[in-house]
């Protein structure tokens, strides 16, 4: 059998499944012609159509590893149970475990304004603060300790009293507030081993302000103070574990099931419960902030441009993205992640586009990863699915079974 040489043209088109293996020639600005690629394996493209093979892998850090995360200040990943920060180390990386013990579940990352890097797996939220793994915020007291009547210079009236824990990780919520009846010349005597501030209000009314603490196994209220600061943190809860971290205008978001949580401005532990929340149909599977506005993805992908969190939700596009497969843009104010309809870019406007539909047809998938990779002056989004769904692909099933079996897209 003869064989025909047949000129193929440039490759800058990319990749396109959608049109069937004999019709992916393409007209080109330079009348020279062009070609799509059916499929490619472990290599480049750049926009002039030119192929290189990737390089390989080396071991860098052995171990079963998952969740590996990255910015400009640092690197995490957990190996092998332990959650472990990266560092350069001549041609290789070192590894210091943070937490030990950790369940085989993924952990998303996010640097908040402060330089600590805070993470949660979904049953943990925490934060590792120089290198050390601590707590999202001090925790509250377990119960309220006893509340005895004595004598002392208060005026008859009821006085509302709470207590919070203060330690290096901030100030907690505070308990739940109890109404305490004070008889003329009373006082109010409040017995605890641990170290608890007291904030209570005057005779009959509703502003608690810090009347000392509980250092020396009790406090002493005989009289009240006024002008001493209010409590900050009362009707405030800890931050629930999520799926997903992210920051936003001085907030932590934490994603959990189909309900976004908010925290307080630049007290990243605390929320609000009656309003530091927004739930959604489905499971949030996506959030990535721009300057300007939050995209969300659950059953389908939104925009929240609020400052607080409270503004109507703008409808971006009508299906959502991947679990794990978000980032950003390191130079530009831009973010993407994987949908069933392939990548999808968006910017600090609000306006979102799949950059691939066109040319690629894609499955759903439950979950992915993805890498933004820059090497020899080319920028490339290389993403990996897990848990596959079958393609409907146009053209041949080719691509269906490349995919389910290699469970990747390049």
């Amino acid at each position: 059998m003869s064989i025909r040489p047949v000129k193929l043209g440039s490759m800058a088109p990319g990749l396109n499944n959608r049109l069937e293996p004999t019709q992916l020639a393409v007209a080109s600005d330079d009348k020279k012609g062009a070609t799509f690629l059916y499929a490619a394996d472990n290599v480049d493209l750049n926009r002039k159509g030119y192929l290189k093979r990737r390089r390989g892998q080396t071991v860098e850090a052995a171990g079963q590893a998952h969740s590996l995360w990255s910015d400009k200040d640092g690197a995490f990943a957990v190996i092998d149970s332990a959650l472990n920060s990266l560092t350069p180390s001549g041609a290789g990386l070192a590894r210091a475990s943070v937490r030990v013990g950790l369940p085989a579940l993924p952990v998303s990352y996010s640097r908040g304004a402060d330089g600590n890097v805070y993470w949660s797996n979904g049953q943990l939220i925490r934060r590792v603060v120089a290198g050390v793994d601590r707590p999202i915020a001090a925790e509250p007291p377990s119960l309220i300790p006893p509340i005895n009547l004595i004598s002392g210079a208060l005026p008859a009236g009821k006085y509302l009293v709470a207590m919070t824990r203060q330690d290096e990780n901030g100030e907690s919520p505070a308990t739940p507030v109890v109404q305490v009846d004070v008889p003329a010349n009373g006082g109010i005597q409040i017995l605890s081993a641990d170290a608890l501030q007291v904030y209570m209000s005057s005779a009959d009314g509703d502003v608690l302000t810090l009347q000392g603490n509980t250092t020396g196994g009790a406090l002493n209220v005989v009289t009240h103070t006024n002008n001493r600061r209010r409590c900050a943190t009362l009707n405030r809860e800890l931050m629930p574990a999520g799926t997903i971290v992210r920051h936003y205008n001085g907030c932590l978001l934490v994603a959990s099931g189909n309900v976004l949580h908010v925290s307080e401005p630049y007290n990243y532990g605390l929320r609000n419960p009656s309003k530091g929340y927004i739930p959604f149909p489905e499971d949030i599977t996506v959030i990535e902030p721009t300057a300007n506005g939050v995209y969300l993805c659950a059953d389908k992908t939104y925009w929240i441009a609020d400052l607080l969190m409270e503004g109507a939700l703008a409808e971006v596009l009508p299906y959502g993205g991947i679990p794990g497969t978000s980032g950003r843009f390191p130079r530009e104010d831009k973010v993407f992640w994987q949908s069933s309809n392939g990548l999808v870019v968006g910017d600090k406007a609000g306006a979102a586009k799949a950059a691939q539909e066109g040319a690629l047809e894609f499955s759903g998938a439950s979950s992915g990863a993805s890498l933004y990779r820059e090497r020899d002056g080319m920028h490339h989004i290389v993403s990996t699915r897990f848990g596959v769904e079958p393609s409907v692909a146009a053209a041949t099933s080719f691509m269906d079974a490349r995919i389910v079996r290699k469970g990747t897209i390049l």
